[in-house]
């Protein structure tokens, strides 16, 4: 097949959020890209792969999961078919189009326990009531975290709604100057609200991300 050979845009489109989408066939499978940055599937997915191994995510009693920008599905595929975690998983997602390509291409909902919500992340973790063990926040728009996610407003808000014994997982991308600028100041904000937070930083596809990380969970 030809995505063999090299990669095939199957579909460009404009988000509601993000300015250029594009779906691209490589190697046989579907990576969900924006013009700067990888949403699915690709790098990301890799990213994620590597750092759940590192930590060892099976060995953890996880039974609800927030994840704090859906994409297409890579961290809801890992959680759910490669690390075989019988989790409920509340994703938001504020694309229409992401969403809609992550059905169309992606097979989303073919995960149980998986509900899907199309909203803006900051206004749900300002306004919940739920509690979960384990949160992920991974919100880019073409590569940029929005300015309002690396706020003492949001990263309280995400303590508000862990459980006692949890983990959160943020996903920074650190690849250029003003990104390592930005978590550099953004750490110590993290570090007092989660006390204990590390930040780990992994290379993926030959891009630099920085993975704050805190975590209480209890063993299973």
């Amino acid at each position: 097949m030809v995505s063999y050979l090299y990669p095939v845009i199957v579909e460009k489109r404009k988000g509601t959020v993000t300015p250029y989408l594009e779906v691209v066939k490589s190697n046989g499978k579907y990576v969900l890209n924006s013009d700067n940055a990888n949403y699915s599937y690709g790098g990301l997915h890799v990213l994620f792969n590597t750092f759940f191994k590192r930590i060892a995510i099976k060995k953890y009693d996880i039974k609800s999961v927030l994840l704090l920008g859906m994409g297409a599905g890579t961290v809801v595929s890992l959680l759910k078919q490669k690390y075989k975690i019988d989790c409920s998983i509340t994703a938001l997602e504020k694309d229409e189009v992401v969403i809609e390509l992550a059905k169309k291409y992606f097979e989303i909902e073919k995960f149980k326990q998986l509900h899907i919500v199309n909203d803006d992340a900051f206004e749900y973790v300002k306004t919940t009531t739920k509690k979960f063990d384990l949160i992920i926040s991974d919100l880019f728009i073409d590569g940029n975290v929005p300015e309002q996610f690396a706020s003492p407003e949001y990263i309280t808000n995400l303590k508000r709604i862990s459980n006692t014994n949890s983990c959160l997982i943020y996903n920074k991308m650190t690849e250029d100057r003003k990104h390592k600028k930005e978590v550099k100041a953004f750490e110590k904000l993290f570090s007092e609200v989660f006390i204990g937070g590390q930040t780990h930083k992994l290379i993926a596809n030959d891009s630099e991300n920085s993975l704050l990380y805190y975590n209480t969970l209890l063993l299973k």
